[in-house]
């Protein structure tokens, strides 16, 4: 016998909690269904290695909107996030930058380099905050379809158009960030090639770009804009980031909402246009009139809905949605944490907690040339976040556990295969570390290896793509996942979609779930409360 919903929501990563949550708190009898053994999709918690807990995937929050927080009271529930403080960057030349949200002691770190670009980083800040107010705006807003022509379509886009008439005095500011590199653009604001590449670092997280990539602009800048102007919380999560997921499912299941686990969906039943509910694969049905999917695009189009159900622009369309997954991920216990070289570590000088290695334009750009290529990057960009040191319930008394991060490998290597020359690659890993930490691998203990491959493997995203799809200017707004089908509405009558493939993108916003369900009222004449 079926189970019987108001709505029924596919997978339980973080979008799709959210979305279920706010279904709930509207009234609606509702269902998560969630392919795995727990919920959380990217904001997972596990004790990879013994007596160690890792963020397995995403490691550190920055986006989550505040509204999320304060409807679903997840502070109430266990959020919990102490900020990283400072970011070290060292350089090529044994010094180190020192970066964090005190303008004028970023300023004075940057002196060190360059005292033209000390004094330009205010303004840098100063201007670029201005343009974060309406990057936060636009992640609030469902994009319009600017091609359609009927009067439905019409009335939203004249209607986005007049809410935001202010954006017009930044409108050349956006087409700069769009259409110009990241080396082309901080050229602009700043001379030195290490503080230019202490931005365009930002590139790469999520996106198969370099410094020198049209559109890298806008990559490099979208987590920096948000990051110096959101009032959010942010920095490490006590416990990782499976305490979001927790504090959104205890929130969820408190107003009513079921979480299924283990349950994957094999087909959206479909009849006459309109969704019925949904068959999972061990042959269990939930009938709904409403299915929200956090799934990504092209697996709910490509798999989940019988293409007959589809029109003909989007079954084209499918494949077009670039997910191509270069970013990697090691989770590492260890001894003691990393010792930078260009702080004196190992002479008493401090001991960071969040560390990117990305000295120059040139190093990072060689990165993405080694994986454009079909290779990996023989000199890898990384992050090294210590937690343990804001943490100590993540692992046993003196030891650490230790999240790297960087880029860039190729999905599927040109020669060979990831099978027969992972080992070569962590080798590439551990020289950069041991350069910019001496000995730092001499005291690891054990460690887990994520390439886009496992990461499309374990979570199910495509390509292994942390952000569900590359941010660059192709590829967001109305343009994300598929134009014409940007207002998380689809083509079958009831069925949504609440995921990060969908606008804003990826990144632990909550947003596509909020944004979702905003529509998803309002086809039923109500508001979101």
């Amino acid at each position: 016998m079926a189970n019987v919903y108001d709505a029924v929501v596919l997978g339980g990563g973080h979008n799709g909690l959210v979305c279920a949550s706010y279904l709930a708190r509207a009234g609606m009898r509702t269902a998560v269904l969630e392919r795995r053994h727990a919920v959380g999709g990217a904001s997972f918690s596990d004790e990879v290695v013994p007596g160690f807990k890792f963020s397995v995937f995403s490691y550190g929050l920055q986006h989550l909107y505040p509204r999320i927080i304060h409807d679903l009271e997840l502070e109430k529930f266990g959020l919990k996030a102490v900020p990283y403080g400072d970011l070290f960057s060292p350089t090529e030349d044994g010094r180190c930058l020192i970066t964090n949200d005190d303008d004028a002691a970023t300023a004075k770190s940057i002196a060190q380099l360059s005292r033209k670009d000390a004094e330009a980083y205010p303004k840098f800040v100063e201007f670029h905050n201005k343009l974060a107010e309406y990057m936060r705006h636009l992640g609030t807003e469902v994009p319009p379809d600017p091609t359609a022509s009927n009067f439905r379509d019409l009335t939203r886009t004249l209607s986005f158009s007049w809410r935001n008439l202010g954006m017009r005095t930044k409108l050349f500011d956006f087409v700069e960030l769009m259409t110009q590199s990241a080396e082309e653009y901080l050229s602009r604001w700043f001379e030195n090639d290490a503080v230019r590449a202490l931005f365009a670092y930002q590139a790469g997280i999520g996106n198969f770009v370099g410094p020198h990539s049209r559109g890298s602009a806008l990559a490099c800048l979208y987590n920096m804009l948000t990051d110096h102007s959101y009032e959010v919380v942010r920095g490490h999560v006590i416990g990782g980031m499976g305490t979001v997921s927790k504090a959104l499912a205890a929130s969820a299941q408190r107003l009513g909402v079921e979480i299924h686990t283990d349950a994957e969906v094999d087909q959206v039943i479909v009849q006459d246009g309109k969704v019925k509910g949904v068959a999972t694969k061990d042959g269990r049905e939930y009938r709904a009139g409403l299915v929200a999917s956090s799934m990504h695009a092209k697996i709910l189009f490509g798999k989940a809905v019988d293409r007959k159900h589809l029109p003909d622009d989007l079954v084209q369309s499918l494949e077009k949605f670039n997910t191509f997954g270069t970013n990697w991920k090691i989770n590492v216990a260890c001894n003691r944490p990393p010792q930078l070289k260009a702080l004196g570590a190992d002479n008493g000088g401090p001991i960071p907690v969040f560390v990117h290695i990305g000295p120059t334009i040139d190093y990072l750009e060689k990165a993405y040339d080694d994986a454009k290529y079909g290779g990996f990057a023989q000199l890898p960009w990384m992050t090294v976040a210590t937690p343990t040191h804001l943490d100590r319930s993540m692992a046993p008394e003196g030891k650490h556990v230790v999240n790297l991060y960087g880029g860039h490998v190729a999905y599927k290597l040109r020669e060979g295969d990831w099978a027969t020359r992972r080992p070569e690659f962590l080798k590439t890993v551990w020289r950069v570390l041991d350069e910019f930490a001496p000995g730092f691998t001499n005291d690891i203990i054990d460690y887990q290896v994520l390439l886009p491959t496992d990461i499309e493997s374990i979570l199910n995203i495509p390509g292994g793509n942390i952000l569900h799809g590359q941010m660059t200017p192709d590829q967001l707004f109305s343009r994300r996942p598929y134009p014409h089908y940007s207002d998380y509405r689809t083509p079958v009558k009831g069925l949504y979609q609440c995921g990060s493939s969908c606008h804003p993108g990826g990144g632990v916003s909550g947003l596509p779930g909020l944004n979702a369900v905003r529509e998803i009222l309002r086809d039923r004449g109500k508001k979101l409360s």
